[in-house]
């Protein structure tokens, strides 16, 4: 049997499965939530959904800084990996003189986050008030002796003053 063209028609309708169309948010969108799961199903607390929007706010700092320097950015990916937060955006064309501005704005952002989520549970309870103190050191920490803190120390040796 052979099919003509018009009983074919069908196939030329856009479908979700055409990955031309799909945003690249979608992708950043797609990997915070698989991230939030397999941690949320582990732990089974809501400070898990705290530390991924953490996490979001920390990589959107960096995307958002390095965009308003006109550089080329790539949204934020986060990969989904029980207990460890690891995610990344890729710039490009990024002068040096801006490059320790966009290596400290996720740590200063997110620390700025946890200070409100302090300040907010501190008189709604979702859990205890220490939990965000907590998550402020180890981003600061972390930060500071990790990858963000290395570029951040990179970029300021080099910078000529």
């Amino acid at each position: 049997m052979k099919y003509s063209s018009s009983s074919l028609h069908f196939l030329n309708y856009p479908t979700i499965f055409n990955y031309k169309k799909i945003h690249k948010s979608f992708y950043t969108i797609a990997s915070l939530m698989a991230f939030a799961a397999i941690n949320y199903t582990i732990i089974h607390s809501p400070v898990v959904l705290l530390a991924t929007l953490g996490l979001l706010v920390h990589e959107l700092a960096h995307y958002f800084y390095a965009k308003s320097y006109k550089a080329k950015v790539s949204f934020p990916i986060f990969l989904p990996l029980p207990f460890i937060a690891i995610a990344f955006v890729k710039i490009k064309n990024l002068k040096n003189i801006h490059k320790p501005n966009v290596a400290i704005a996720g740590m200063t952002f997110a620390s700025i986050m946890y200070l409100f989520t302090f300040a907010f549970n501190y008189y709604h309870s979702f859990f205890s008030i220490y939990i965000p103190l907590l998550f402020i050191l180890f981003e600061l920490f972390f930060n500071i002796i990790g990858s963000d803190g290395a570029k951040f120390r990179s970029a300021r040796s080099k910078m000529v003053i």
